[in-house]
C-alpha cells in the first residue's frame, strides 16, 4: 500500500474528535515524509483545513500502528490570509513552498500551493532588482532558483525548517525533488507572465518594465526587505509557539537563538545549496553562472583557447581597463573595484550637488552590463558583451576599433572653423545622445573619451554611471562644458561654437529642446569651473538657452 493510500484510509478516523467532517475543507500531508529518503524521519504531517476552527491553529499528535500522525489544523481565513499577505509570518505557507501530497480536495490545495509559490516568485524577482539592479536585464534564472532562494532565506531566518530544507536536498531525493518543484514553480511563473516575469524556452527573465518599477523602489526596498523578513521570523515563532503549546521558557530560547546569530546567518555548520547556482548571465556568446569565479586569462583562455593571450592597460584610463588580444581578436576588459581614491571622489566634490557618481564597484558594474543590454536591444552602438564574472568584477567586451571622440574634439575646438565631415560627426553626436535619452536612459559620465566614433555610428563604451531615466540635462551638460577644456584658447573660437552648434542641431533631431535649456543652468556650470575657462562656460551656456 503507497504512503498516499495509507494515510487517506488513516486520517478521517483520526480527525473524528478533532475536526468534524463537516467542517474540513481540505487535507494534505506535508513535511521530510513526502519528499525525504526513507528512514531519515519519523511519522508524517498532515495539514486540515477547516471552514471554522474554534481554536483558529492547533497541533495534535496521534500515535496510529507504531507510527506518529502530527496533524495541524488551520482555519480556511487564517491559511489564505497568511499565504496571500504572510499575516502568521509564512508560517502555513511554508508548506505549500515545499512538495506536498493532496489527500482530500486536491484542487482546493493545488490552488493555495500556486498562489504561494506565485507570491514567493514576485517577491524573488523583486530582490533581485535590488540587490543586482541594471544587471537584471539580462539575468536568467531557472524556475528552481525561485523555490530554492525563498526557502533557504526561510530556513537561514527561521532555524526550525533547516532541517527541512537540507533534507530536500540529500543526494538520494534531490533530482527528484528539484524536478517536482522546477514543475510546480513553472507553473507560478506561468501565472506571473508579462507584468513580473517572461519566458524563454523553459527559462525565467525579467521584463524591463517591472525592474524600472522596482528600481524606483529600490533604495526604501532595501529597508522594507530588513523590516519584513524580521517580522516573518517574529510572527512564524509565535505561531509555531500556539501551535504546538510551546511553554514561554522555550520559545524566548528559541526566538533568541537566530537573532543572536544575526537574521540570515542560519545555524552553525550547515552548509545549504546556494540558490544562485541557479541564476545566470547573458553575453553574446552563452549563459554565465552568476556564481562562477575566474581570473581575467582563465576567462580568455577558456574562451579562446590554444591562442596566445597579452593584456595591457589601456593608456590614459584612470579605472582597471585593459586591451586583450588572444591572437588576432581584441577585447577591451574591465574590473570594477571600490573607487574610493581621486577620480569619483573629486567629481562628486566638485559637482556641488549636480551629480552624484556610484563609486561601489558592484553597481558600477551593474550599470555597465545592464544599460548595455538594454540599449543594444533599442538599436543603439553599444560593445557586445562576451563575458561577466560577478563575484570577480570582470566584464570582457569586445574591442571597438574606431576614432574617440576625444581625439576629435581636441583637433576641432581650436580650429578656425569644422569640416563638414567634422560638422557631420558633432550632429551625429549630438543626435545619439539624444536616441540614448529617448529610450529613457542618462548616460551619466557624458565625456568625450566615452564615445568611439566607426562607419558613421557613434558607440558608447562606458556605461557604468548610466541607469534608466536620470538628468538628461546633466548629460548634455558635461558633454559640452567638458569638451570646452580641450581648447586651447581660453575665450571660444568658431571651431567650439560650430561643434556646439552641431551638437544641437543633432540633439533636436531626436530629443527634447527643454533639456537643452536646463543644461545651460548654473547648477551644472559650476560643476565644470575648475576645467574650463568661464568665458568658454558663458558662450555654451547662452547657446542652450536659445536653443531650448
Amino acid at each position: 500500500m503507497s504512503f498516499e493510500t495509507e494515510l487517506k484510509e488513516i486520517v478521517p478516523g483520526q480527525l473524528e474528535d478533532l475536526a468534524p467532517s463537516n467542517q474540513r475543507v481540505a487535507i494534505c500531508a506535508y513535511g521530510p515524509s513526502v519528499y525525504a529518503k526513507s528512514g531519515s524521519f519519523r511519522g508524517s504531517n498532515v495539514l486540515v483545513i477547516c471552514e471554522e476552527y474554534t481554536n483558529g491553529l492547533r497541533a495534535h499528535r496521534r500515535i496510529v500502528n507504531g507510527n506518529e500522525i502530527r496533524f495541524l489544523i488551520a482555519e480556511r481565513n487564517l491559511i489564505e490570509l497568511d499565504i496571500r499577505k504572510g499575516t502568521l509570518g509564512d508560517f502555513l505557507t511554508e508548506i505549500f513552498l515545499y512538495p506536498f501530497r493532496p489527500l482530500a480536495n486536491q484542487v482546493y490545495t493545488e490552488n493555495l500551493g500556486l498562489e504561494a509559490k506565485a507570491r514567493a516568485v514576485k517577491e524573488e524577482v523583486r530582490d533581485l532588482v535590488i540587490e543586482y539592479g541594471e544587471m537584471c536585464r539580462g539575468i536568467v534564472a531557472k524556475p528552481e532558483f525561485f523555490a530554492l532562494s525563498r526557502l533557504r532565506k526561510r530556513a537561514r531566518a527561521f532555524p526550525p525548517s533547516m532541517g527541512e530544507y537540507l533534507k530536500l536536498l540529500e543526494p538520494s531525493v534531490r533530482e527528484k525533488n528539484l524536478a517536482a518543484l522546477r514543475d510546480s514553480y513553472m507553473k507560478a511563473v506561468l501565472s506571473l507572465r508579462g507584468d513580473v516575469v517572461e519566458l524563454d524556452g523553459e527559462n525565467v527573465t525579467i521584463p524591463d518594465l517591472a525592474i524600472d518599477r522596482w528600481l524606483a523602489k529600490r533604495s526604501s526596498g532595501q529597508v522594507v526587505n530588513i523590516l519584513r523578513e524580521s517580522q516573518r521570523t517574529f510572527y512564524s515563532y509565535l505561531t509555531r509557539g500556539r501551535a504546538i503549546y510551546l511553554n514561554l521558557d522555550l520559545l524566548a530560547r528559541e526566538l533568541y537563538s537566530p537573532l543572536r546569530l544575526g537574521l540570515g546567518e542560519g545555524l552553525v555548520g550547515m552548509a545549504p545549496e546556494d540558490p544562485k547556482n541557479h541564476l545566470y548571465l547573458r553575453t553574446a556568446e552563452r549563459l554565465v553562472s552568476l556564481n562562477e569565479k575566474a581570473s581575467l586569462e582563465d576567462i580568455v583562455s577558456g574562451l579562446r583557447p590554444s591562442r596566445p593571450i597579452t593584456i595591457s592597460p589601456l593608456a590614459g584610463v584612470l579605472n582597471e581597463v585593459f586591451l586583450v588580444t588572444s591572437g588576432k581578436e581584441r577585447f577591451v576588459a574591465k574590473r570594477f573595484t571600490d573607487w574610493h581614491g581621486f577620480k569619483w571622489f573629486t567629481l562628486n566634490l566638485v559637482s556641488f550637488g549636480s551629480k552624484f557618481f556610484a563609486v561601489s564597484g558592484k553597481t558600477r558594474m551593474s550599470n555597465e552590463y545592464g544599460v548595455n543590454r538594454y540599449l543594444a536591444k533599442k538599436g543603439l552602438k553599444v560593445p557586445q558583451i562576451i563575458h561577466v564574472a560577478v563575484k570577480d568584477r570582470i566584464l570582457l567586451e569586445s574591442y571597438i576599433s574606431g576614432s574617440s571622440l576625444a581625439n576629435f574634439v581636441t583637433q576641432t575646438v581650436s580650429r578656425s572653423a569644422l569640416t563638414k565631415p567634422q560638422y557631420h560627426l558633432a550632429e551625429l553626436l549630438g543626435e545619439t545622445v539624444a536616441k540614448i535619452h529617448g529610450v529613457g536612459v542618462s548616460i551619466g559620465d557624458s565625456k568625450p573619451e566615452n564615445f568611439v566614433a566607426k562607419d558613421d555610428d557613434i558607440y558608447m563604451i562606458d556605461l557604468e554611471q548610466a541607469g534608466k531615466r536620470g538628468d538628461y540635462a546633466w548629460d548634455i551638460a558635461e558633454l559640452l562644458f567638458y569638451t570646452g577644456h580641450y581648447s586651447e584658447s581660453p575665450t571660444p573660437t568658431r571651431g567650439l561654437t560650430e561643434l556646439v552648434q552641431a551638437f544641437i542641431r543633432g540633439y533636436l533631431r531626436e530629443g527634447d529642446r527643454m533639456e537643452l535649456k536646463k543644461a545651460a543652468g548654473v547648477r551644472y556650470a559650476k560643476a565644470f569651473s575648475l576645467w574650463t575657462p568661464a568665458p568658454i562656460i558663458l558662450e555654451i551656456s547662452k547657446m542652450l538657452r536659445a536653443a531650448g
